[in-house]
C-alpha cells in the first residue's frame, strides 16, 4: 500500500511539474513575439531572419526572392510570398522552412514563409 501511495505521489508531481513548465514556456514565448513586432532589433533573437526582396524579369529566373542582409550572395525562393510584399528592396523579418523540393531558379534555394513583416 505504501508504495502505491509513493508511486502515486511521483506520478502527480511529474505531471504537475510538466504542465508548469509548458506554461511558463507558452507565455515566455508570446512576451517574445509580441516584443518582436514592437522591437524590430529583438526580431533577429526570436528566430526571424532580416531580408530584402529581390525583384527580377528576366527569363528563366525568380520573379522575387529575399536576399539575406549581411549575406549578398545567400537568396531564398518564396514560394507563397504574399503581394503585399512583393516590392522591390522591400525589407522584411521572416521566419521560413526550406523546402525539399527542385528549384525554379539557379540562384535561389526554394522555401516556405511561415510568418514575415516588414521592418519598422
Amino acid at each position: 500500500m505504501k508504495i502505491i501511495k509513493t508511486l502515486l505521489v511521483i506520478v502527480v508531481l511529474t505531471v504537475f511539474l510538466c504542465c508548469s513548465s509548458s506554461k511558463t514556456k507558452e507565455t515566455s514565448k508570446e512576451i517574445t513575439t509580441t516584443e518582436a513586432v514592437v522591437k524590430n532589433e529583438t526580431a533577429e533573437n526570436t528566430g526571424y531572419t532580416k531580408g530584402t526582396i529581390v525583384f527580377s524579369n528576366k527569363p528563366d529566373d525568380c520573379a522575387y526572392t529575399i536576399r539575406i542582409d549581411g549575406k549578398d550572395n545567400v537568396l531564398y525562393d518564396p514560394t507563397n510570398l504574399d503581394e503585399k510584399y512583393q516590392k522591390q528592396d522591400e525589407k522584411v523579418w521572416f521566419t521560413f522552412s526550406p523546402l525539399r523540393r527542385m528549384n525554379r531558379c539557379e540562384k535561389a534555394n526554394p522555401i516556405y514563409i511561415t510568418d514575415i513583416k516588414k521592418q519598422l
